[in-house]
C-alpha cells in the first residue's frame, strides 16, 4: 500500500511545474523591486512568494490583502515590504529561536499528514523549495508571530465592559461577522481560469470496411417489474465498469450473457459496414478497436457492443450539429455548476461546525449570568451570554487589526522605503 502511494504521489509530483531559479532568471532579468534601509527585494523574491504553499505559511495579520482575496504581485510587494521592516525590528530586539522548536514543528507537520521524509521532499519539491528553504519560512514564521505577540497581541486587553459594549453597538450583527472571520481564516486559493466548455466544432468518424464486434446481452423479465428492471441495468452498469477497468470482453460475455453467442465470447465475427442496419452503422461509425458501447436498452433486453477489429475502414471528420454542441454545452455547464455548489456547501458546512464548536466552547453557562455591569439590560444579558465568545473573538481581531496598521504605519515613517516597481 505505501509503495502505491509513493507511486502515485512521485507521478503527482512530476505533473507539476517545478520553479527552478536557473530557468527562472533564463525568462526574465531578476531586477531590484524594491529598498527597505538596508534590504533588497527582487523581482524573484515577489513572483516566489505568491505561490500557495509559501502564503500558506507566512500567515501573518498584515492587513495588506483583504481576507479571502488573491494578492495581486503589487499587493504581495506591500506585503515584502512590511515583513522585511519587522524582521529588522525582530533583529533589534534580539529575537531569535530555538532550532529545535522549529525542526520540532516540521516533524510534527509530517507526522500529521502521515509524510516519511522522501514524500515530504517530493512534496517541497513540487513547490519550488528545498527542505532549507521551508526551514528558513519557518523560523521566518515563527520568529515575526513572537513579535507581534509582544508588541500587539499582549497590548489590546479586551475587558468584559469592552465586550458588552460592542455586543449592546453591534447586536444584530454578531453572527455576520463572525462568518465573515470565519472565512477570512481560510486561505486563499489561486484564481481559476474563467469556466469555458471546451466543445470541439467537428468529430471523427469511421465508414465502409469491415467491422467484428462482440455483445453481450442481459434479457428483460417478461413481466418488466421495475424491481427486476432495475436488478438488470445495475448488472449491466457493473459490467460495463469491469470492461473500463481492462477486463476481458469475451471472458465477460462468457460469464455474463444470456444468448446463443455466449460461449463464443459474444463474437459476431466480421461484416460489411455497407449490409449493416442504419441503427448498426451509426453506432459503429463513432468506436475504435476497444471501444464499449454502455448499455444499450431495447424492448426486451439490454445490449453491449465491442469493436474487437476493424479492417479497410476509412476515417473522415465531419461537422458536429449545432443542436449537439449546444446540449453539451448545457451538460457541462450543468456539471460545472453541480461542483461549485457542493464546494460552496462545503465551505458553508465547515463554517457551521465552527460555529457549533464556538457555541460549545462557550465558558460561561446559561445557569451563571454575567455580571451586570449596567450596560446590558436582563434580555439583551441572556442573548449576550450566548455569543460571548464570538463578540470576545470579533472584537480582539479587530482591536489587533487597529494595533497592527499603527505600528506598522509607525514602523515606515522610521524607516526608507523606496520601490521600484
Amino acid at each position: 500500500m505505501k509503495s502505491k502511494f509513493v507511486l502515485s504521489l512521485l507521478i503527482f509530483v512530476m505533473s507539476l511545474p517545478v520553479f527552478d531559479g536557473k530557468a527562472l532568471s533564463a525568462n526574465y532579468s531578476d531586477k531590484i523591486a524594491a529598498i527597505v534601509n538596508s534590504d533588497v527585494i527582487l523581482e524573484s523574491d515577489v513572483k516566489k512568494q505568491k505561490q500557495p504553499l509559501i502564503r500558506n505559511l507566512m500567515n501573518l495579520p498584515l492587513g495588506i490583502v483583504p481576507p479571502g482575496k488573491w494578492p495581486t504581485e503589487r499587493e504581495i510587494l506591500d506585503e515584502l515590504v512590511v515583513i522585511h521592516l519587522l524582521e529588522q525590528e525582530a533583529a533589534k530586539r534580539g529575537i531569535t529561536l530555538d532550532d529545535k522548536a522549529v525542526e520540532s514543528s516540521i516533524e510534527s507537520i509530517k507526522k500529521r499528514n502521515n509524510l516519511t521524509d522522501e514524500q515530504f521532499v517530493l512534496f517541497l519539491a513540487s513547490n519550488g523549495l528545498s527542505n532549507n528553504d521551508y526551514k528558513q519560512l519557518m523560523m521566518r514564521q515563527f520568529r515575526l508571530t513572537k513579535l507581534i505577540d509582544s508588541e500587539v497581541t499582549r497590548k489590546t486587553p479586551i475587558s468584559e465592559e469592552d465586550a458588552q459594549k460592542y455586543f449592546k453597538k453591534h447586536q444584530s450583527e454578531i453572527s455576520e461577522e463572525y462568518n465573515k472571520l470565519l472565512e477570512s481564516t481560510a486561505p486563499p486559493q489561486p484564481p481559476e481560469p474563467e469556466a469555458a466548455p471546451n466543445i470541439p466544432t467537428d468529430e471523427e468518424v469511421f465508414l465502409g470496411g469491415k467491422i467484428r464486434l462482440r455483445q453481450i446481452t442481459l434479457k428483460i423479465p417478461q413481466e418488466k417489474k421495475r424491481k427486476d428492471l432495475e436488478h438488470v441495468m445495475e448488472t449491466a452498469k457493473k459490467i460495463y465498469r469491469e470492461s473500463q477497468t481492462g477486463e476481458d470482453f469475451a471472458k465477460l460475455a462468457k460469464k455474463y450473457s444470456q444468448d446463443p453467442l455466449a460461449k463464443s465470447g459474444g463474437d459476431l465475427g466480421f461484416m460489411d459496414y455497407k449490409d449493416m442496419v442504419p441503427a448498426l452503422q451509426k453506432m459503429v461509425q463513432r468506436m475504435k478497436v476497444g471501444d464499449v458501447t454502455p448499455p444499450l436498452r431495447s424492448a426486451d433486453s439490454v445490449v453491449m457492443f465491442y469493436l474487437d477489429d476493424a479492417k479497410n475502414r476509412k476515417g473522415k471528420s465531419i461537422p458536429i450539429p449545432e443542436k449537439t454542441r449546444k446540449e453539451l454545452e448545457n451538460r457541462w455547464k450543468q456539471e460545472h455548476e453541480k461542483r461549485a455548489a457542493a464546494k460552496k456547501a462545503q465551505s458553508t458546512q465547515r463554517r457551521e461546525q465552527e460555529n457549533r464548536q464556538a457555541d460549545s466552547s462557550q465558558t460561561t453557562s446559561d445557569s451563571e449570568p454575567i455580571k451586570s455591569l449596567g450596560i446590558l439590560n436582563p434580555e439583551e444579558a441572556k442573548d449576550y451570554q450566548k455569543v460571548r465568545n464570538k463578540v470576545i473573538t470579533i472584537l480582539r481581531t479587530e482591536l489587533i487589526q487597529s494595533r497592527m496598521k499603527e505600528w506598522i504605519d509607525e514602523l515606515k515613517r522610521n524607516s526608507i522605503i523606496e520601490v521600484k516597481l
